[in-house]
């Protein structure tokens, strides 16, 4: 039974061997020139992961462990800023400090120049000539 068994499984057909026993000789025969080529190994699989790990996908690497997932440091950062801020007592402003905080987006009292009636009343008219004479000055200076 046995016999028969190993008969069969080696005249079993496979494609460009023909059996398996073709198969598994073939298969001695290159094992054999393995140890001299064992040097190539290692560079042969750098080169092979320099060419597919980039196309490896992100998830696969951070589901593996092999990637740090960038929305969990977030998280961290986050939850850590949360603490920190829940830690930090309020502060006692005096009411001259609070006048200043409240009054420090109020820009000073603007003071017009010549320039800035020129230029409005060139906007108000619509004729800005002076900016004309301006521009040819600097034209000459260049």
């Amino acid at each position: 039974m046995a016999a028969s068994l190993t008969r069969l499984i080696r005249t079993l057909p496979l494609p460009l061997f023909g059996s398996a026993a073709t198969a598994a000789s073939f298969t001695l025969a290159k094992s054999r020139a393995l140890p001299r080529l064992l040097g190539w190994a290692l560079p042969a699989g750098v080169g092979a992961l320099w060419f597919v790990w980039p196309a490896v996908d992100d998830e696969w690497k951070m589901s593996m462990g092999l990637k740090a997932d960038p929305e969990a440091a977030l998280k961290a950062v986050e939850e850590k800023e949360a603490k920190a801020a829940a830690k930090i007592a309020p502060v006692e402003l005096s009411s001259e400090a609070m006048e200043k905080v409240e009054s420090a987006y109020k820009a000073d009292e603007v003071v017009e120049t010549e320039e800035d009636k020129l230029m409005a009343k060139g906007a108000a008219t619509g004729d800005f000539t002076y900016l004309e004479s301006q521009w040819e000055e600097f034209n000459e200076k260049a």
